[in-house]
C-alpha cells in the first residue's frame, strides 16, 4: 500500500509540472495512475493534501538524513554544516521539487502559498541555529539575517543564467558560498547593524500568548541566573518592573518608560541578547494592556 501511494505521488507531481496544479484535476490523478476514486481518497482528502504530501515526505527525508549527519559529531564543525546543505540541494534534486515550488508560486491558492513560506521560515529558522552551533554565541544576534544571505546567494548562484558558461557542482557551489560567509561573519557580529531581530523572527509563528506571569517567570530566572554580574540599580529596575506587572492596576505609561532602560541593561554581554529577548516580551504585554 505504501509504495502505491508513493506512485500516485510521483504521477501526481508529473501531472502538476506537465498541466499545472489549478489545471490538474483529482480525475486525471485517478486515470493516470490506473486506481479508483475511493484509493485516492482513501490516500488523500484533497488534490492539496496529495501535494502537501510531495513537500511534507521530502522535508522527512531531508531532516532525517541531516540529523544522522550530527551523529556523535562536533556541531561546530562547519564541514558539517555544509554536508546538511547539499543533503536539502540533492533531496530536491532527486525529486524534482523546484517545478513544484514554482507551480505553487504561480497559482493563487492561498493554503498551497502558505505551505511554501513555512516550509522556507522553517529552513531559515534551522540554518540560523546551524550558524550559531558552527560560529558562536556572538553570532546569534545576526543569525537569521546570517541565514538569509547565505540561502540568498546559493539561491541566485543556482539560476541557470548566472551558471551558464560553467557547470557547478553543487558541493562546489556550497564551499564557494560558505568560504564567503566566513569573510562576512566578522563584519555581522561586530555590526550592530540587524535587520531582522532573531527573537522575533524565531516566534513568528508562535501562537502562545504572552502573558504578565510568563514575563515575570522570565525576569526572576533572569536575575537569579545571573544575580552576581547583575549591578544594584539593574536588580531593583527589575524588581520594579515585576512588581508593577504584579499589581492589578498596571501602568502602562510606566512600563513604557522602564522598558527601554531595561534592554539596555548588561549591554555588549552574552546575556543582552536573553535580556532583549524578555523586553520583547515586555512590549507584548504592554500592547495587550487596555
Amino acid at each position: 500500500m505504501k509504495n502505491r501511494k508513493h506512485q500516485v505521488l510521483l504521477t501526481a507531481q508529473k501531472l502538476f509540472i506537465k498541466n499545472g496544479f489549478a489545471a490538474t484535476s483529482v480525475q486525471d490523478i485517478i486515470n493516470e495512475s490506473k486506481i479508483s476514486k475511493g484509493t485516492f481518497y482513501n490516500y488523500f482528502s484533497s488534490k492539496n493534501e496529495c501535494i502537501i504530501s510531495i513537500i511534507d515526505n521530502a522535508k522527512e527525508e531531508t531532516d532525517l538524513k541531516r540529523r544522522e549527519l550530527l551523529i556523535r559529531q562536533d556541531i561546530t564543525n562547519k564541514d558539517i554544516l555544509i554536508q546538511q546543505l547539499i543533503v536539502r540541494m540533492d533531496v530536491y534534486k532527486e525529486r524534482n521539487l523546484v517545478p513544484i515550488f514554482l507551480v505553487i508560486f504561480h497559482s493563487q491558492d492561498s493554503e498551497l502559498r502558505d505551505i511554501i513560506k513555512k516550509n522556507h521560515y522553517e529552513e531559515v529558522k534551522w540554518l540560523a541555529k546551524r550558524i550559531v552551533d558552527v560560529y558562536g554565541a556572538k553570532s546569534r544576534k545576526c543569525s537569521v539575517d546570517s541565514a538569509i544571505l547565505l540561502l540568498g546567494m546559493i539561491q541566485q548562484m543556482q539560476h541557470p543564467w548566472t551558471v551558464k558558461s560553467k557547470e557547478v557542482s553543487t558541493v562546489e557551489l556550497v564551499n564557494y558560498v560558505m568560504n564567503r560567509m566566513d569573510s562576512l561573519m566578522g563584519d555581522l557580529v561586530e555590526s550592530d547593524e540587524v535587520i531582522i531581530d532573531t527573537f522575533v523572527f524565531n516566534h513568528f509563528y508562535d501562537e502562545v500568548r504572552i502573558t504578565k506571569e510568563h514575563v515575570i517567570q522570565l525576569i526572576q530566572t533572569f536575575k537569579e541566573t545571573n544575580e552576581k554580574e547583575l549591578k544594584l540599580q539593574e536588580i531593583e529596575l527589575m524588581n520594579f518592573i515585576i512588581d508593577e506587572l504584579k499589581s492589578n492596576n498596571t501602568r502602562k505609561f510606566l512600563l513604557e518608560t522602564v522598558v527601554n532602560s531595561f534592554s539596555n541593561t548588561m549591554n555588549n554581554t552574552a546575556q543582552s541578547l536573553e535580556i532583549k529577548e524578555i523586553a520583547s516580551n515586555i512590549w507584548q504585554v504592554i500592547d495587550s494592556l487596555s
